[in-house]
């Protein structure tokens, strides 16, 4: 027996919808059992976030920038959700708009598999580390713990504003005057076609041993603060590594699915996935990316981009006034 396309896509379908009622019936069992739906019933809830995920999509990628990078900040800033599971769904959100992603990048060739396998050890390992001192600090230091977590994601979400106000262009094509010993024993040299040129493009890398330096860090911030790491990944495979700015974008993205599927079970395992909440910001960043791509070939993004800086400042400057209202600063 055979399906054609379209009876896939009803299948499809009729399956996300026998999915999304079960969940608004458990969603429902649970709001009556501890107002985990903030007073709302399970459908409200599921439509508000929705709704609110679907915006930041269509404004981050207008802006040039993962979803994931405002989606936790702004929920833990100003919504009243655990920011455990703010930091789970954060990390859910990006394992899955990266697997979507991560297909064509891979087939195509854009995605330097050498670099993957380089970078994935250092970045996963200590994204499982990060999220892993998540969970120690959410169970033995309360909320005081919760208080450090949320001024720590201030400063580094206003950190992250101020690089996309000052940092200096990335460079498309970067010229690899020297290949450390290092870098040239691991062999991360490639190629990929590139169709805007009609040609082959060979290039290579250099400094690596700073790049596994630098995703042990960025592996680690991602963990324990549940962010998207696009943010980081990209300037260190441009502007470090020194790789084409295409195959940058496209190592982050396939990486990011890599690292977070194995960071997101710490979370799992302490019960950071809430699905009533998870599901519809999933769905929402998703819809709003593919959205947002789409407004992005008709207009000019630059409005958007600074739009996105003052949204991440004040979400930023919010985190840290929770912070220290909780340590009774404020």
């Amino acid at each position: 027996m055979t399906f054609s396309k379209l009876d896939m896509k009803h299948f499809g379908i009729k399956t996300i919808m026998s999915f999304a009622i079960l969940l608004l019936l458990q969603g429902n069992a649970l709001a009556a059992e501890n107002n985990a739906t903030m007073g709302m019933s399970a459908p409200v809830f599921f439509i508000v976030f929705l709704t609110i995920c679907i915006a930041i999509g269509i404004v981050a990628v207008l802006a040039g920038v993962g979803g994931g990078v405002v989606f936790t900040p702004l929920m833990m800033g100003f919504t009243p959700v655990d920011s455990f599971i703010i930091r789970a769904t954060g990390l859910f959100v990006a394992m899955a708009g990266a697997l979507v992603a991560a297909r064509p990048f891979l087939r195509s060739g854009l995605a330097n598999i050498r670099m993957l396998y380089f970078a994935a050890v250092p970045y996963a390992t200590f994204a499982v580390i990060g999220a892993l001192l998540a969970g120690y600090v959410k169970e033995t230091m309360g909320a005081v713990g919760e208080a450090y977590i949320r001024l720590g994601l201030g400063v580094l979400v206003i950190f992250i504003a101020m690089i996309f106000v000052f940092a200096g262009q990335r460079i498309e094509y970067p010229e690899v005057r020297q290949v450390d010993g290092f870098t040239r024993r691991v062999g991360l040299a490639m190629a990929y076609w590139e169709e805007s040129l009609g040609r082959v493009v060979n290039y290579e890398v250099t400094r690596s041993w700073l790049g596994v330096l630098m995703f042990c860090g960025v592996g680690l911030t991602s963990g324990l603060f549940g962010l998207g790491a696009g943010w980081a990944m990209v300037p260190v495979f441009n502007l470090v590594m020194m790789a084409p700015l295409k195959v940058s974008a496209a190592c982050s993205k396939v990486l990011i699915g890599i690292g977070d599927t194995a960071a997101v079970w710490p979370y799992i395992m302490g019960g950071g996935i809430f699905p009533l909440f998870a599901v519809p910001c999933m769905i929402g960043l998703m819809v709003g990316t593919i959205i947002g791509a789409k407004i992005l070939l008709k207009v000019k993004a630059g409005f958007v981009r600074w739009l996105i800086i003052g949204i991440m400042l004040i979400s930023g400057i919010r985190l840290i006034m929770k912070g220290l209202e909780i340590f009774g600063v404020m």
